[in-house]
């Protein structure tokens, strides 16, 4: 993932797409991220205010070298305390959609943030502390905003009949992050949260494929 879409690096990640086929490896599955809310599952925000993406929104030579772009959860006054939420219309049996004006999938991997904490590297002017909550609220926020991502991706668009909105290897949610220490962003086991991140990632998957779309 590119963290910012910035030109002088397309040559770079040109050359690295060259090299991994040169190594027999079939190339790069390169994300380009944008600090913006995801449409369908952040409808309660002003998107007004965001440059939504459009069919081909990206210009040519980025569009030949991103296989996708995601919603990329960067830690901002507009997400502050805020979850992603699966959309009303999903949550209705997909039988009863209007088959006229059937709701298009977006293709953008949508974002998930675990936490963020810089003040050990900022002073107090220039931090921000996006999980200032007692831990179980912080928990309770990513638990909820990965279960609405992760069924969004597995079960709002189940019946379509393009192969490649269904292909699960086209299917993604991007969680931020492993190991950023010096953001605070973390899934590893800590002596905050525990393993309870990674448990919440463990029981997610398997409900969701436990229970299917219900």
């Amino acid at each position: 993932m590119l963290y910012d879409k910035k030109p002088g690096s397309f040559p770079v990640l040109k050359r690295l797409r060259e090299l991994a086929k040169k190594d027999g490896l079939p190339g790069l599955y390169i994300i380009l991220s944008y600090h913006r809310p995801h449409a369908h599952l952040q409808q309660h925000i002003d998107l007004e205010k965001f440059k939504l993406p459009k069919k081909k929104h990206m210009p040519g030579a980025a569009r030949d070298l991103f296989n996708r772009t995601v919603t990329y959860p960067a830690p901002s006054e507009w997400n502050t305390k805020t979850t992603l939420d699966v959309p009303e219309w999903c949550s209705k049996d997909m039988l009863e959609r209007d088959k006229e004006n059937p709701i298009r999938r977006i293709d953008e991997i949508p974002g998930v943030i675990t936490s963020f904490d810089n003040t050990p590297r900022r002073n107090l002017t220039h931090a921000f502390l996006w999980s200032g909550d007692e831990p179980d609220v912080v928990l309770e926020r990513f638990r909820h905003s990965l279960h609405a991502a992760t069924f969004y991706e597995s079960c709002c668009f189940q019946n379509l009949k393009d192969e490649e909105l269904r292909d699960d290897d086209n299917r993604f949610v991007l969680v931020n992050a492993l190991n950023e220490w010096a953001e605070g962003m973390v899934m590893e086991p800590n002596s905050v949260f525990g393993r309870k991140f990674l448990e919440t990632v463990r029981d997610i998957k398997l409900a969701i494929s436990r229970n299917g779309c219900n």
